[in-house]
């Protein structure tokens, strides 16, 4: 009956639903999950994930999307706020976790901006021109957001690589006054910015986006600021700070300045409690107690996210494979928060994209410069047809290194000073062109920089405080200092000498102790804050991309005075003449040490080094002097400028003076001193009065012609003459601008004197015989200018490389300060004395270069 009434029902018009169907359907609409990506272009993207799906699902679908192989660099960030995470934006910024749901992490927000996560610190060694491109973006955008600060000029060099890569070589009909005008480059872009920008346009001639992109990354690289991922913080003195977490360990800036850096090799743990971060410091050898550094975040939230930052790039760069869990991990989470895992490392994703790397391949640039009203990003839901796509690859020549193969490790795996007590930067210029002697050092000296503290011991039999440095021309400097020393000391202070006896020739080992077998008062003589924890680093970069066949010099240069006036602005330059080695070890100075010639040394931490040192052949009292031949080549040309550097002649030694002048064939004596300064000797008077005559040796008699003052300098003419009848006219040239207790006031005035000091230089062709190990033995060389203030280091290392230096830009050459200090050192020690002696001939190298002395008639 029942199947007779369903057969009726269905036999005339019917109809059928599937409610089974629908449901499944309804309950797959509602696992979905939408999130909407921004890419490093501006361009946005729709995903859709499940709602339970873990962030590395989300993940990996936006690597597939991008085609991108080096995934590992990058990640997804995003704010509780769903606004973009910038400079304005002071909600904590987050990175989608792999490991977890990415609904429970970004809420009701479902926003994520693709960024740079670790930054590699050598770009270069990157594998895919894709991935470079997209790290050029991401600098892009932190250096126009502010997030990321550079020194003007090296800013305007980044966005004239940034220009070459998006339009090409500089081309005068297409490229009209303007035409910088509606790019956003700058953050405060101003018409004298695209002026300067649009010069260095015309420099980059020939490189392709590739090779612009590649140099772009190896300036940028070298920015105190590059990879530092930053978080608010405050030291235990309540000062603001920022604490970066880097590739080689982590970083306190405060005002914009890396004050310190403490590298992974140092660090034994880093942990959080509450608002607090801590680091402890690994023990040094002469400590009995551990360190430990801590921080004031501004929620437990921010100490939590610093604390994942640091384990997380710590993982990444230093490991070579993820650690295994431990077997007992999970009592660890019941303890307290376990640290993030690390899926892969550095290590890894350099092999595997190594391997899985295709030839030839290319994609769609798109502009990183946007116009200016159009600066805040794309509309929603815009979605880039062009971006990333791969089309038909192309063959294009690799990039060329412009300064050879070698290649600079600039990580400072040495770095574990720790936080200065009070950051302070010295506002006025010290005078230590001229080294003391141990007991002419006094308390009365402190007007030049030096001061003379005593310290009784403690309860304990210490004098509270550690020290580090020392053997190889190290600086000695106070590492930490406990509480009760502080009245005397802090860290950063230099050691000159311990109870009387100079620190100079000291190895670390014996610096302690030294100071352990004091008995009773200790007396130290200190530069307060002398000298800092320097990061060792070259001034010139390692490696930098020029297209291939490039034949002129001009670009180097005019890059090499950028970063020199980067270096100078930022403090970085200084930096770097502070952790050079101030004598070469490897030189030894023996012939100085003897006794018959100690009496001859003005200064006796000045010696010259015995492979260098001038040798007398009929000096009147032996064969030693004081003084070393410094020879500075100039690379691409036959020329070397020669020297002889020396001390100030001593009332004892002004025949061997004039037996050097003599032997030496020069006709050019420069003077950098005067006389007395302060009521103290500097410098002997070791030539005649006008028209008066001086018998220097028994065959060498000395007479002054004429002695004119020419405001700054003094000028003599002398005549020099044998018993056998030979004479020689000799100039003087006598620097009286030069303060006894700073630098010159005046930069043009002492360019100008250095350049008339080339003038006079006597070019006839001789050979030098004790300068063959430094030259060779077939260089035929002038006779070398002479060149003395009183220690024959300080003021003297300074005019060697001003003079260097202005024939370095007369031929249009590259020019590294830090490069020709450390050639003088190896011939020399000690040349260039000190931080403002340094920087006070770097500047007048800057002014000289503004005013155009790169002329081919400024060449000697």
């Amino acid at each position: 009956m029942i199947e007779s009434v369903s057969r009726r029902a269905f036999s005339s018009s019917s109809g059928t639903y599937n409610v089974r169907a629908s449901e499944l359907a309804r309950e797959r609409k509602l696992n979905i999950f939408n999130v909407t990506v921004v890419f490093l272009d501006d361009t946005q993207q729709l995903f859709q994930i499940e709602k339970k799906a873990k962030g590395s699902v989300l993940l990996e679908h936006v690597f597939q999307n991008l085609e991108l192989v080096e995934k590992d660099y990058f990640g997804l960030q995003f704010t509780e706020n769903g606004l973009p995470p910038n400079a304005t934006n002071t909600e904590l910024t987050r990175w989608l976790d792999s490991g977890k749901s990415v609904k429970k992490q970004v809420g009701v927000n479902p926003h994520f901006w693709l960024a740079v996560r670790f930054y590699p610190p050598e770009p270069s060694r990157l594998a895919e021109e894709y991935t470079r491109y997209l790290l050029c973006l991401q600098l892009r955008k932190l250096l126009l957001d502010g997030r990321m600060i550079a020194p003007k000029n090296t800013a305007l060099l980044l966005a004239s690589f940034t220009v070459q890569a998006e339009l090409g070589d500089y081309n005068a009909t297409e490229h009209q006054n303007n035409y910088l005008s509606e790019l956003c480059l700058l953050p405060k872009q101003t018409p004298e910015d695209e002026r300067r920008i649009k010069e260095l346009h015309k420099l980059h001639k020939g490189q392709s986006p590739a090779d612009a992109e590649a140099n772009f990354l190896e300036h940028a690289k070298r920015l105190d600021c590059y990879g530092v991922e930053s978080h608010p913080a405050k030291d235990y003195n309540g000062k603001d700070i920022l604490i970066g977490v880097t590739s080689i360990g982590i970083v306190v800036f405060q005002n914009n300045i890396r004050v310190n850096t403490f590298s992974w090799s140092k660090i034994v743990k880093i942990s959080f409690k509450k608002k607090q971060f801590f680091i402890q410091l690994k023990r040094e050898a002469s400590e009995s107690y551990d360190t430990v550094l801590g921080f004031n975040m501004r929620s437990s939230r921010a100490s939590k996210a610093l604390w994942r930052c640091s384990v997380e790039r710590h993982g990444f760069f230093r490991l070579r494979a993820p650690r295994r869990k431990a077997f007992l991990g999970a009592w660890g989470a019941l303890a307290g928060v376990t640290a993030p895992a690390v899926i892969r490392t550095e290590t890894q994703a350099l092999e595997d994209a190594k391997r899985s790397r295709s030839i030839n391949r290319s994609f769609v640039r798109r502009s990183s410069s946007r116009n200016r009203d159009k600066s805040s990003g794309a509309s929603p839901g815009v979605v880039s047809s062009a971006r990333g796509s791969r089309v038909t690859g192309h063959d294009e020549p690799p990039p060329r290194e412009a300064w050879g193969d070698e290649v600079h490790n600039n990580e400072d795996d040495s770095d574990g000073g720790f936080l200065e007590r009070v950051f302070r930067v010295p506002l006025t210029y010290v005078d230590e062109s001229e080294s003391e002697s141990a007991t002419e050092r006094g308390e009365e000296e402190a007007g030049e920089g030096a001061v003379c503290v005593r310290l009784q011991p403690g309860g304990d039999g210490r004098y509270g405080f550690n020290v580090r440095g020392g053997g190889g021309g190290a600086a000695v400097l106070v590492s930490r200092v406990m509480p009760r020393t502080r009245a005397h000391l802090q860290e950063g202070d230099q050691v000159i000498s311990i109870n009387g006896t100079d620190v100079d020739e000291m190895t670390h080992e014996q610096v302690v102790q030294t100071i352990r077998n004091t008995k009773g008062v200790l007396t130290l003589m200190v530069k307060p804050n002398a000298v800092y924890e320097p990061e060792v680093c070259v001034e010139e970069p390692a490696a930098c991309f020029v297209p291939l066949g490039a034949g002129t010099f001009e670009g180097d240069l005019q890059q090499s005075m950028l970063l020199l006036g980067d270096g100078l602005a930022s403090g970085a330059a200084l930096r770097q003449y502070d952790a050079l080695l101030r004598r070469a070890a490897d030189r030894p100075a023996a012939a100085a040490r003897l006794p018959a010639n100690l009496a001859k040394n003005r200064y006796r931490d000045i010696a010259p080094y015995d492979s260098s040192r001038v040798i007398l052949k009929n000096g009147p009292n032996g064969d030693y002097i004081n003084a070393s031949y410094i020879n500075m080549e100039i690379p691409n040309s036959d020329l070397v400028l020669t020297y002889i550097a020396t001390q100030g002649p001593l009332a004892s030694t002004v025949g061997d003076f004039w037996q050097m002048v003599w032997e030496s064939e020069s006709s050019l004596v420069v003077m950098l001193t005067v006389l007395v300064e302060r009521g103290r000797a500097k410098c002997h008077q070791y030539w005649p009065k006008v028209g008066t005559t001086l018998k220097a040796t028994n065959s060498l008699t000395v007479v002054t012609n004429s002695e004119q003052n020419l405001g700054h300098y003094t000028q003599r003419e002398m005549s020099l003459k044998d018993s056998n009848g030979a004479s020689r006219d000799v100039t003087q040239l006598q620097y009286t601008a030069w303060p006894d207790h700073g630098v010159p006031d005046d930069h043009q005035q002492f360019i100008s004197f250095v350049r008339l000091c080339s003038q006079l230089r006597n070019h006839r062709a001789v050979i030098p015989t004790v300068v063959e190990e430094i030259c060779g033995p077939e260089r035929v060389l002038e006779p070398p200018m002479i060149v003395h203030c009183s220690a024959g280091v300080g003021r003297t290392g300074a005019l060697i490389l001003a003079e260097t230096a202005l024939e370095l830009l007369a031929r249009r050459q590259p020019l590294y300060p830090l490069d020709l200090v450390r050639t003088m050192r190896t011939q020399r020690p000690m040349c260039i004395q000190n931080a403002s002696q340094y920087k006070f001939v770097c500047e007048s190298i800057q002014s000289a270069y503004a005013q155009g002395l790169t002329d081919e008639d400024g060449a000697n």
